[in-house]
């Protein structure tokens, strides 16, 4: 009964080191510009980040969703 304790302490570990290295992964060069696109990048600055939304609200005829109060029925 006193080998199995540390045993099971080693199964343990092992099992929550695989677990925390399954996340770890080499991304190839030509991959990144996948995972890199310019949708997903910070604007920037504040200025154009605003500008970009003033056209996007234009072009779409949509406004809403940028956690700003208001929605169309008058009330804020």
């Amino acid at each position: 009964m006193r080998r199995t304790a540390p045993l099971v302490v080693v199964v343990v570990v092992a099992i929550v080191a695989a677990g925390a290295l399954a996340g770890c992964v080499r991304v190839r060069a030509h991959e990144r510009q996948l995972l890199a696109h310019p949708a997903l990048a910070q604007p920037a600055s504040p200025e154009q980040h605003a500008a970009h939304q003033h056209v996007y609200q234009i072009r779409e005829g949509a406004d809403g969703a940028t956690g700003a109060g208001g929605g169309g029925c008058g009330c804020n």
